[in-house]
């Protein structure tokens, strides 16, 4: 989640500082009227050739200007024509050179108050696509606590703090600060409707925090949003079962199954495994028999019996050892007690006497010779009974002998 994450903030990002950029190189009246004639002159002649796409041109124009070079700005012309700099060096992708620039502008508080937010806005941006998160930081907060022009529209007021508190959120998070990034995704929904990648950095934080009973109702808004999103159904399980609630996982399970959501082979025999421990062994051997249906594993065989079994039907119990066995002959007692259960002695001999297993040769011969005594052979019977004994004397294999003797 956390690459996913950091990749949708690189491409909001991108795109802010673009929109950002557009307006930047413009100056406004206002501040046209601010700066001298000789500034006023060389900063149309670089949005001339900007207008043209001729960055390192407009680049040009601005780096031979005499306030270009006063670091940090020491008047308004020279904040300007940073603050300028610092969105064409974005734009010709040399990041340390727009930061720079931007940082001077701002730091010199030479700026009247509406460029100098949008100033220090994109240099959290930047500073935040950059990966220096501390620093990004420093700059958002200064955001959150300056007071807007009283002129402003509120409800724009309002989409900006909520979009630098996101911002504030991204940053605590990919600096491994999860009750920050928690508390401030918190703090941009309060301003803000919810949004597949508001929702998706506050369960990131939540995951990372451990808190599962708020990732689940993060995952159900997320679902609301997104109900085809197999991710936040499988998350919405996991939150479940962390919380040891394995009949909410099941019914997880069960309603994205409903929505059209195709499960893994691991994930349906996680899901049949719930189905057994819910008590519901028939479903969960269905379930197991659709996965068996092709050339399947001697163990996945031998869990679809043994759930067969429980559901006690033992006709496909039995079909399913069968198939277990021929895969892997240590299934072939198993199938050969359930035959013996069934009443199917002769069956059950033939299976009995296939199986290996050198520690098992003691009860089986004993099962043998129960099988013998059903059909009748109680010379056979006693046989298998006697060497039972001399393997592994026990009170039921003497009990057999003293029944079949007499």
């Amino acid at each position: 989640m956390s690459s996913r994450i950091h990749a949708f903030v690189f491409l909001c990002l991108r795109l802010t500082l673009s929109l950002v950029l557009a307006v930047s190189l413009m100056p406004s009246p206002a501040s046209a009227g601010s700066l001298s004639a000789n500034t006023v002159a060389k900063v149309q002649r670089a949005i001339t050739f900007q207008q043209q796409n001729k960055w390192q041109e407009a680049r040009a124009v601005l780096e031979g200007m005499p306030t270009a070079n006063l670091y940090p700005a020491k008047n308004y012309d020279a904040a300007f024509v940073h603050r300028m700099l610092g969105s064409l060096y974005w734009q010709l992708e040399e990041p340390n050179k727009a930061i720079k620039a931007l940082r001077s502008a701002v730091d010199s508080h030479e700026l009247e108050q509406s460029a100098q937010r949008s100033a220090q806005r994109m240099l959290a941006d930047i500073l935040l696509s950059q990966a220096r998160y501390d620093e990004a930081l420093t700059r958002y907060y200064s955001l959150t606590a300056d007071k807007p022009q009283a002129s402003s529209d509120q409800s724009v007021l309002t989409k900006e703090l909520a979009d630098i508190w996101l911002r504030i959120a991204q940053a605590h998070y990919q600096n491994q600060q999860a009750k920050q990034a928690l508390r401030a995704v918190e703090k941009h929904l309060s301003l803000t409707a919810a949004k597949v990648s508001s929702l998706s950095l506050k369960l990131g934080a939540q995951i990372t925090l451990k808190h599962w009973k708020g990732s689940i109702m993060t995952l159900k808004q997320l679902l609301r949003l997104e109900p085809t999103n197999k991710t936040w159904w499988l998350q919405l399980a996991g939150s479940y079962q962390q919380l040891n609630q394995p009949a909410k996982m099941l019914n997880t399970l069960v309603l994205a199954t409903r929505e059209g959501i195709k499960l893994s082979s691991s994930e349906k025999k996680m899901m049949a495994q719930l189905y057994a421990q819910q008590g519901v062994p028939e479903k969960a051997a269905a379930l197991m028999h659709e996965l068996n249906a092709d050339e399947a594993k001697a163990g996945s065989l031998a869990i679809e019996a043994s759930y067969w079994h429980k559901a006690k039907e033992w006709e496909n119990a039995m079909a399913s050892w069968q198939r277990a066995a021929e895969k892997d002959n240590q299934y072939r007692l198993a199938l050969a007690q359930l035959q013996l259960q069934r009443g199917l002695y002769r069956d059950a001999l033939v299976n009995f006497a296939l199986v290996t297993e050198q520690n098992q040769e003691a009860p089986v011969a004993l099962a043998q010779a129960m099988a013998y005594a059903k059909l009748g052979d109680l010379d056979n019977a006693l046989q298998h009974a006697k060497r039972a004994h001399e393997i592994e004397p026990t009170a039921q294999s003497e009990s057999w002998i003293q029944y079949l003797s007499h």
